[in-house]
């Protein structure tokens, strides 16, 4: 671990002109500092501590912690990015929720004694070293839930496997998504015994959504909707290349579609909403104003955790991420279990089954450029949208149960 501190270290130096201006911000430098020492008291009550990216990998995790809760398990969930961290402190107000720790031997030493954990329940995929060493020396079970690999990250596992594959042998149970993340991490010469297909927890999260959804008459009294009877268009966690894509298309629609973009990075709304006023668009920002003007073509929401509800009103759903290879695409379990029609790019590679099967169905209709996209909504029809619907929703239903097999694999460590 020493070694790897000094790589740490290195790498630190090298990059100071890339994070050197991030520093110089206070929240940042209160975010590092978090990430060093944990902002938690130290607790004698073993806990189960959960570790989670961003946003997306947070909100999956409801009800999950819901239940593990109601079990009487104190709970800590450690967040890497800000966004993700904020969405949690709203979400989850009743347990202990923290930057997770930097990959320093000491820092990581600090989180296990104030955490206290008896196991640790990776979310998705992170492999960080000091982090998976210190919990198997201290003989910390350790569950991966919901696991996946990416095509393009499973390249570089593969590459680094020989360096990579004494910290993935060190995790007891990967519960991952389905067949072909299971492949791959068999691939990676993780024992067969250790792996077990529980589906997407995002599948049971969307449906339980669907059915506390509010009313949409409330929705759209939130929006400042009432008066708007176009049909909506949702951009959902938009890009700027999927916004290239969109933004030529309203103008042409206006008279038939109101248009709500939802960005994956809310700070970026008002940069958009300018630059849509000087191509002649009448742009909204939801936390500028306190009505709606008929003549808005455009509502950019800027507020984090209020998308499935948006798209519950909506008649298409745009998923944003999907022009982008890298990105692979955003959730498409929520707007098929809205049972909304879907556009989007050629990527959906973090969601490969779920996505081949709507795009198969009809559900998910790819576009690839603005012309693709105009005529589209141009052709869209008023009604007879129900099969399509139907499709949606089944495909979610028929993958219910993740949360269930989760639970009952974090159980046997728990016993």
């Amino acid at each position: 671990m020493v070694i790897r501190d000094c790589l740490y270290m290195l790498l630190l130096i090298l990059s100071v002109p890339f994070w050197l201006k991030y520093v110089l911000k206070k929240n940042y430098r209160r975010m590092l500092k978090n990430r060093l020492r944990p902002q938690l008291a130290v607790c004698s009550e073993r806990s189960i501590w959960i570790h989670a990216v961003s946003v997306g990998e947070v909100r999956s995790l409801k009800s999950l912690i819901q239940q593990l809760g109601e079990k009487g398990h104190r709970i800590v969930l450690s967040v890497t990015t800000p966004s993700g961290l904020e969405f949690a402190r709203r979400e989850y107000p009743a347990i202990a929720v923290i930057h997770a720790p930097l990959d320093f031997s000491f820092s990581v030493r600090r989180f296990i004694q104030r955490i206290n954990p008896r196991l640790v329940i990776f979310n998705e995929l992170e492999i960080w070293p000091n982090w998976i060493t210190m919990l198997h020396r201290k003989r910390i079970p350790m569950l991966l839930i919901n696991g996946r690999i990416s095509e393009a990250a499973f390249v570089r596992y593969r590459f680094f496997n020989f360096i990579l594959r004494p910290f993935f042998r060190r995790i007891d149970c990967f519960l991952v998504q389905n067949t072909i993340y299971k492949k791959r991490f068999l691939q990676l010469k993780i024992p067969a015994e250790k792996i077990k297909i529980c589906g997407n927890i995002k599948a049971d999260e969307a449906d339980l959504s669907r059915q506390k959804m509010p009313i949409p008459g409330e929705v759209r009294s939130h929006l400042h909707l009432q008066a708007i009877t176009k049909k909506i268009v949702v951009l959902a966690s938009s890009h700027s290349a999927c916004e290239k894509i969109l933004v030529p298309a309203i103008k042409p629609l206006s008279a038939t579609y109101f248009f709500i973009i939802v960005p994956r990075h809310v700070q970026r709304a008002t940069a958009m909403a300018g630059q849509m006023r000087r191509l002649g668009l009448k742009c909204t920002v939801f936390s500028q104003t306190q009505s709606m003007d008929p003549e808005t073509q455009v509502l950019i929401y800027d507020r984090m955790g209020y998308l499935f509800p948006i798209m519950s009103i909506s008649d298409i759903v745009f998923m944003g991420g999907t022009f982008d290879q890298k990105i692979g695409g955003h959730n498409l379990y929520e707007p098929a279990a809205m049972g909304k029609t879907i556009l989007g790019g050629p990527f959906y590679n973090n969601f490969p089954d779920i996505g081949s099967e709507l795009e198969e169905s009809g559900v998910y209709r790819r576009v690839n450029n603005s012309s693709e996209l105009l005529e589209f909504l141009k052709n869209f029809p008023d009604k007879n949208m129900k099969p399509v619907n139907d499709r949606a929703l089944n495909s979610i239903l028929k993958r219910k149960g993740s949360i269930s097999c989760s639970l009952k694999q974090i159980q046997r460590f728990l016993d």
